[in-house]
């Protein structure tokens, strides 16, 4: 616990700085690198051992949330038709080897080169909007309570297992207390933002902490259930306390 809370008091300031000041270009680099680890620790936890594909996958993801933050999203889909394209070629020679690359290798590659980051990199395309620092905060406000909610709620007063076989710690108490604290949270972040002179509208804020914690969650699970599938505990230790970089933002891939 004392791990996991020095490393949010060290990243949170950090991500708050990136977001209101660095240019949108080095978020963009932050969550490229967010996405290569991710495509990476997925790829590791599948059993992908081909390198060349593991490589090609983290580079792909780095590049999609990178090119996005220079206002080049049209390069994004000739980018992807160009990865299809050559793990697809990497495939097509692997018959010259006695055990050809499995179409499971494919499809996972494929998955974590192209859907994670085009998923990730919607952060940074809210950057791109008018006052895009306030918009790209909104989803960290949404995901980041949700899950301090249902992980305290959860632990003090949790009773009622949510999905036991698939996320054991997890209770329904846990599950409420997400959805109130994203909400609580979003509207204490409207309040700040009136008073600073943007114009908010609460209840739509109110809705968007909801939703903000219904996909959080089931990004959580989604992502718990295929290292259920591949019996591991976490993606990865990059993060002292949280895990791999897709243990902590598995959620924000949805949110």
């Amino acid at each position: 616990m004392k791990t996991r809370i020095i490393v949010a008091a060290i990243g949170i300031p950090l991500l708050l700085l990136i977001i209101f000041f660095a240019p949108l270009f080095v978020f963009g680099c932050l969550v490229g690198a967010i996405c290569a680890c991710s495509a990476y620790e997925l790829l590791r936890c599948v059993g992908v051992r081909e390198k060349r594909l593991t490589i090609y996958s983290a580079a792909w993801a780095a590049a999609v949330p990178v090119i996005t933050s220079l206002s080049s999203a049209i390069i994004i889909a000739p980018l992807i038709f160009l990865l299809f394209a050559v793990v697809f070629c990497e495939l097509m020679l692997s018959f010259r080897r006695e055990t050809p690359v499995s179409f499971e290798t494919v499809t996972a590659v494929l998955f974590a080169g192209a859907v994670m980051p085009l998923l990730l990199s919607a952060l940074v395309r809210l950057g791109l909007r008018q006052h895009g620092a306030v918009y790209m905060l909104l989803p960290f406000v949404a995901a980041f309570s949700s899950d301090s909610g249902a992980y305290f709620i959860g632990i003090s007063m949790g009773k009622h297992r949510l999905a036991p076989k698939l996320s054991p710690k997890k209770s329904i108490e846990g599950s409420v207390g997400g959805f109130i604290c994203a909400i609580v949270a979003m509207l204490i972040y409207g309040l700040v933002l009136q008073a600073v002179g943007y114009r908010v509208n609460l209840p739509v804020l109110a809705v968007y902490g909801f939703l903000g914690s219904l996909a959080c969650q089931l990004g959580d699970l989604s992502f718990s259930a295929v290292k259920r599938l591949y019996g591991i505990k976490d993606y990865g230790n990059l993060l002292p306390g949280h895990g791999g970089a897709l243990d902590r933002f598995d959620s924000m891939h949805f949110t």
